[in-house]
């Protein structure tokens, strides 16, 4: 049998880079905890807010990892500007949230609201204020051509003539399941199609590029992950359908907050890529932690789509 000549060169070469291989092997440094808080507290509503730890990125990832995160027995209340008003810590297993029953502290538009926290030897503050919600001209469901019952919503919205306001967007479909599907979604009818509102990529938008302007905008459904129904993904994905009845939740945020959310989606969006850029958010808390203590004002509408 006759080799070419280029061939047994390939040869040669696959044999050297092979034997030129050689393992390498080095201890990771380990990683200091540092403690995440994610708050907010919206109009009409109780503040919420979740304390948790953060985890090495070459950590394993096992049962408990999701169990051991959660920080309780800290210290949370939040001010006013008037009165402090002490949150009480909400525990399922080891998942733990803080809040308050008190009707006293349900959110108000244009108020200002200290976020405290004393855990170990933190102490942590922050500061946020609800803006006032600017509410939508109008809204309706238009199909997209070519596609009989899927499409997006709609809106017309005038920014206010005041550089500097931000937003952010939410949806959530109310409507029921009218039937089941195929195994694993063999019981889902009755069900509420959203569970939550979810705010789609792309949620949240400064006025820089349209301070003081009256506009149309439409707006995908946003996703739950691994949460989806049976008809969320393939051509469905990202759209409402003839039948939904959408809740819609138009909020106005922060400038902090903005960055936050931004930041925060630009870094989901490129999860997994090599050539994303790692590193920290931007957040507002003091004294030793990360995360972000988010105030929505908050405009309602509903939406059938027909």
């Amino acid at each position: 049998m006759k080799i070419s000549i280029h061939v047994l060169a390939s040869l040669i070469f696959i044999a050297i880079m092979i034997s030129c291989q050689k393992q390498i092997e080095f201890n990771l440094p380990d990683v200091e905890q540092t403690i995440v808080v994610e708050g907010r507290i919206e109009s009409g509503e109780p503040p919420i807010v979740f304390i948790t730890k953060t985890q090495g990125y070459f950590d394993p990832i096992d049962s408990s990892t999701f169990n051991n995160i959660f920080v309780q027995n800290a210290n949370v209340s939040v001010f006013d500007g008037t009165n402090n008003y002490p949150l009480s810590e909400i525990s399922s297993g080891q998942v733990s949230v803080y809040t308050s029953f008190d009707p006293n502290i349900l959110g108000v538009d244009g108020k200002n609201y200290t976020l405290n926290i004393t855990y170990d030897t933190l102490e942590l503050t922050a500061n946020t204020q609800i803006p006032y919600p600017v509410p939508l001209d109008s809204i309706w469901f238009e199909a997209q051509s070519g596609l009989d019952s899927l499409g997006f919503i709609w809106t017309k919205f005038t920014d206010p003539d005041t550089l500097g306001n931000c937003y952010r967007w939410f949806s959530q479909r109310i409507n029921t399941y009218l039937y089941n599907y195929p195994p694993p979604f063999d019981n889902i009818k009755g069900q509420k199609k959203d569970t939550i509102m979810v705010a789609p990529f792309g949620s949240a938008t400064d006025d820089k590029l349209f301070n003081a302007l009256a506009f149309e905008f439409a707006v995908a459904r946003g996703e739950i992950g691994n949460f989806e129904g049976p008809d969320d993904e393939g051509p469905e994905e990202g759209m409402f359908k003839i039948g939904d009845t959408v809740a819609i939740k138009a909020t106005s945020i922060t400038y902090s907050t903005y960055l936050f959310v931004r930041s925060m989606e630009d870094q989901a969006l490129s999860n997994g890529s090599p050539f994303a850029s790692p590193g920290n958010l931007p957040n507002n808390i003091i004294g030793g932690a990360i995360g972000n203590w988010s105030g929505y004002g908050v405009y309602r509408d509903t939406v059938i789509c027909m």
